[in-house]
């Protein structure tokens, strides 16, 4: 099997629920289970950020009417339903159904009419990027999807395709995966000397030297943290994850 990628950029304005990831940094969406047929997508996200962040991705998702993440990459009436199966302050876990039709399709529905049965789709949503991994065998044409994608792509869109080298790593990482910007914001301060003892820098100077907003920062350490505690006592210790202490009060 080999894992291959499209990413797909939004200018903003292009796209009014790409424009909420946009205009939110610590926003972040990934799928958790998606199926296609010849008529319709299925599909589990799993939404993170801020809560004014998700105020406003559950204001746009509530009045949304195009499609952001079809053939022609937007655009098109949607034919959308859509149950919050879990709501929290910082977490969204959103089920929704969407009819194939027309010049609308799904990015899982071209690769299943391209490229057969088994094919396994996932995707990531954060800044400017909506990025879908595709699972399938070493052998297949998945360029006749680019080629698809590329040909219908408007204004205000830009596509990258990639064939992953390394080998694809499909664990369930619901809880299991630490999401990129998280992932970062946990580099950030070991490399800036959050943790060290005494400390170097304090969460707001980090943010000040990145370039981002302190709640941005603080948010995303936070989840990365409690991620890290989580998994080291489920594993029962087991896992080799660094001491943290609480974030700075910025």
């Amino acid at each position: 099997m080999r894992e291959f990628a499209f990413t797909v950029t939004y200018e903003e304005g292009a796209d009014h629920l790409m424009d909420v990831f946009i205009a939110n940094p610590g926003l972040y969406a990934r799928t958790v289970s998606c199926h296609a047929t010849a008529d319709t997508m299925w599909r589990v996200d799993e939404v993170t950020g801020p809560r004014e962040a998700l105020s406003a991705f559950d204001e746009q998702l509530a009045r949304l009417d195009r499609c952001s993440n079809l053939r022609g990459m937007g655009g098109c009436p949607v034919d959308l339903s859509y149950e919050v199966l879990a709501k929290r302050p910082t977490s969204r876990v959103v089920y929704s159904r969407q009819s194939e039709g027309g010049d609308c399709r799904s990015v899982p529905y071209l690769a299943a009419a391209h490229l057969g049965d088994g094919t396994l789709c996932r995707a990531e949503q954060h800044g400017r990027e909506y990025k879908w991994r595709i699972l399938a065998d070493e052998d297949a044409a998945v360029g006749a999807v680019y080629d698809e994608l590329e040909a219908n792509l408007r204004d205000g869109f830009e596509l990258d395709f990639e064939r992953l080298s390394r080998s694809p790593d499909w664990a369930d990482d619901a809880g299991g995966d630490l999401p990129l910007e998280q992932r970062k914001a946990l580099e950030l301060a070991v490399e800036h000397g959050y943790y060290r003892n005494p400390r170097e820098k304090s969460l707001q100077e980090i943010a000040e030297a990145e370039g981002l907003p302190t709640s941005t920062l603080q948010y995303r350490l936070t989840r990365a943290e409690a991620w890290l505690a989580t998994t080291f006592v489920s594993n029962g210790g087991a896992t080799a994850a660094p001491a943290a202490e609480s974030p700075a009060d910025d």
